[in-house]
């Protein structure tokens, strides 16, 4: 047994000497059936056997199945304890062996299991063991045997053991730099998400893991499906009200048996059996990790201490990408009126005028509001700027998402209407002409004069567009105001309508 243990002890490779240790234990001892099980925290993680067909190799158990086999009356040995048929956890790996009238005999309800200590005298696991080729119940002496052995095999354990844990954390540490280096090297918030999904399936090899952010009384969940990431929204209340308070109140919830919290079983997928998520609060935002198994008692501190290192890394990814849209919309938006600006302009209607054909026209209307500086002299500039944003506000409501507003001007605007042609333009303007007139009960009354030029040439160029739709608006204006003129391209003359 020496000789054997002795060529244990020179590895370090966690697996194989887990493998070693319970294979020298069903050679050395009458047993015919070993298990090595180490304890991670608040669950154990089936590790080794020998003697099985099926194994099960990597099942996980909550501790408490095991601490309460560690009766006072069922020990048999310093750290060894028989566990006899009446025992409440049902866990014997061979339920086959045939019962006996024989007093001695051991029975399929048996099972005899040692305990793994670190140098503190902690319980790091357990080896269990089954099926004595005798056929009766451990003598004095084989409980002594396999004492001796557990002693011997655990300094082995222990040191592989910790050296899988540095292992473990050189991996973790790895992990968390590359979501970072990722990070650094992008501002898109949706190309360091699923980097972090990644990380977090790659870890607890779980079926489902989602980034969460709060606004306001809705959950905005990030999720991977079908290779793609996937964004819902869920409303604050009921669990997942109380998730986010738990979140706020102490950064981090871990369930180990979701059965217990029949309202969070209901909001994860029915295979669900353990939860953990982490969260982080500041004045701005709360953003939450969540990772959900089908194992119970997936969990355990060093798991929610790499999540919590993933959350660090989530928390500056999105205020540096809200750093970049605020910086962005600075550079795009107008900022008295949040429409864009005419920086880009050029852009989004040479963009637009690409995709044309004539079968999808694209519009272009240039608005301006009339008389706006005796508007400013008689009232006062903050007058001046609340009719801006009204006539803006206009605009934008009256457009759909796939046009685009501009301001270009001190009191002028952009439209660009896609896939309409100037009868369906005209009309638009009409309706947001009178409705600029007609919605704001706190200001002078505000009118609108517009020029619309069409096009379903991909090779006009946004300055000879902008250019017609621009001497449109000169004849809307010289026709009185209050008024949209259509730009002819073909003939070069021009229509136009009044109220």
């Amino acid at each position: 047994m020496t000789g054997r243990l002795a060529g244990i002890g020179r590895r370090l490779d966690f697996a194989a000497v887990a493998e070693d240790i319970i294979e020298a234990v069903v050679e050395v001892t009458d047993f015919q059936v070993g298990t090595l099980t180490v304890r991670e925290g608040n669950r154990c993680r089936r590790v080794a056997t020998a003697g099985l067909g099926d194994g099960r190799v990597g099942m996980t158990t909550p501790f408490e199945y095991w601490s309460v086999l560690l009766r006072e009356e069922w020990r048999r040995g310093a750290h060894t304890y028989l566990i006899p048929p009446e025992a409440p956890a049902r866990w014997a790996d061979d339920p086959d062996i045939p019962p006996s009238d024989d007093p001695n005999a051991w029975t399929a309800e048996h099972g005899l299991i040692v305990l793994l200590l670190d140098y503190a005298d902690e319980i790091i696991g357990f080896l269990g063991v089954d099926v004595p080729r005798s056929g009766l119940l451990p003598d004095d002496a084989t409980i002594e045997r396999l004492e001796a052995f557990a002693r011997e095999a655990q300094a082995a354990f222990v040191n592989a053991r910790l050296y899988a844990i540095a292992q473990r954390q050189a991996e973790t540490t790895a992990q968390l730099l590359d979501v970072a280096k990722t990070m650094a090297a992008t501002t898109d918030l949706d190309q360091v998400v699923p980097q972090i999904m990644q990380a977090m399936e790659n870890r607890y090899g779980t079926h489902e893991v989602a980034v969460g952010r709060l606004h306001g009384t809705v959950l905005e969940l990030r999720r991977m499906a079908g290779g793609r990431l996937e964004t819902s929204e869920v409303e604050l209340a009921g669990v997942v009200l109380e998730l986010a308070d738990e979140l706020n109140a102490s950064g981090m919830v871990m369930v180990n048996n979701v059965a217990e919290r029949p309202a969070l079983s209901e909001w994860l997928a029915p295979e669900s059996r353990a939860l953990l998520a982490v969260g982080a609060h500041d004045d701005v935002r709360t953003v939450m990790l969540i990772v959900a198994s089908e194992t119970e008692a997936a969990f355990d501190a060093e798991d929610a201490q790499f999540l919590q290192g993933l959350l660090d890394i989530t928390v500056v990814a999105m205020r540096n990408a809200d750093l970049y849209e605020e910086v962005r919309a600075a550079a795009e938006r107008d900022p008295l009126t949040g429409v864009r600006n005419r920086r880009m302009l050029p852009t989004i209607v040479g963009d637009m005028l690409a995709a044309v054909s004539p079968d999808a026209p694209l519009s272009l209307v240039v608005v301006d509001i009339d008389n706006f500086k005796q508007l400013n002299d008689t009232h006062g500039h903050d007058v001046g700027d609340r009719a801006l944003q009204h006539v803006a506000a206009r605009l934008q409501a009256g457009v759909r998402e796939t046009d685009a507003v501009f301001r270009v001007g001190g009191e002028e605007f952009v439209v660009a209407v896609a896939g309409t042609d100037a009868a369906e333009a005209v009309v638009a303007m009409e309706r947001i002409r009178e409705t600029v007139q007609t919605t704001r009960l706190d200001l002078p009354v505000v009118t609108v004069s517009a020029g619309v030029a069409t096009t379903d040439d991909p090779s006009v160029d946004v300055d000879t567009l902008f250019a017609m739709a621009d001497t449109a608006l000169y004849r809307a204006k010289r026709m009185g105001k209050d008024a949209v003129a259509v730009a002819d391209h073909h003939s070069g003359g021009l229509s136009s309508t009044r109220s």
